[in-house]
């Protein structure tokens, strides 16, 4: 796998052909979309916050999890990736969906969803199959691929730590979108492989019991913090007023 992902690495020339059309991107990857909007400016924001967190502690592998599904998460870990790619032209940048069970970054990208992640955990095809860049940009994408009869087994094997650690050492920061925490074991078992872990809260939706427990089934991975999804423009007013400006 080390050698497949060496010649991986030179996905650089290799563009998604599926990549590219403006309707093609979902209008939530507002770091592509509307890259002068607030909501952008805000994963922006989100990005430097963990450039500082990466000054004092290792940082090269992020994890965005929510407590339930339909919180953002993926979204919000799409863009973050695309606002890395485009902040550190030098940094090798990586985003996987590591969500087998409902992976959704394929087609927020408006890529291809075939072959990925899974496919690579059941043998049916080498990393040098999945690696992409995603138009115009530095970014290289994972897609989930087809949903497996044992998503939590296909993540727990020894096969997917080696693919871990193999990204490590090829890429300079990793971004991988887990499935929700709550109704699987999934985020459990790769929080701890991650140097870092995000929990995606939607404003006025996500019960904070709900959130307290998904950090306990987290059992002690590193979770950096939270980001708070869907909030209202007029929840802050400071932002609001600077954006009309």
């Amino acid at each position: 796998m080390e050698q497949q992902m060496e010649r991986a690495g030179n996905f650089l020339p290799r563009v998604d052909d599926a990549a590219g059309s403006p309707n093609a991107v979902d209008k939530r990857v507002v770091s592509l979309t509307a890259p002068a909007s607030g909501a952008a400016e805000q994963y922006r924001s989100l990005y430097y916050r963990l450039e500082r967190m990466r000054e004092l502690r290792p940082l090269k592998m992020v994890g965005i999890t929510s407590a339930m599904p339909g919180e953002g998460k993926t979204v919000t870990t799409v863009n973050l990736a695309l606002v890395a790619a485009r902040a550190n032209m030098d940094r090798r940048i990586l985003l996987i969906d590591a969500d087998l069970r409902r992976g959704q970054v394929a087609d927020v990208l408006g890529i291809k969803g075939r072959p990925g992640l899974a496919e690579l955990l059941s043998g049916e095809c080498e990393v040098r199959d999945l690696v992409r860049r995603f138009h115009a940009t530095r970014m290289a994408v994972i897609t989930a691929g087809a949903t497996p009869e044992e998503p939590t087994q296909a993540l727990a094997s020894a096969k997917m730590k080696q693919f871990l650690k193999v990204v490590r050492e090829h890429f300079d920061e990793v971004y991988v979108d887990l499935p929700p925490t709550l109704p699987f074991a999934d985020s459990a078992i790769l929080g701890h492989q991650t140097d870092g872990l995000l929990m995606v809260v939607r404003a006025n939706v996500t019960p904070a019991r709900a959130v307290n427990q998904a950090v306990d089934q987290l059992g002690g991975a590193p979770i950096l913090g939270c980001v708070l999804n869907g909030a209202e423009m007029s929840d802050t007013p400071y932002l609001k007023n600077y954006v009309r400006k």
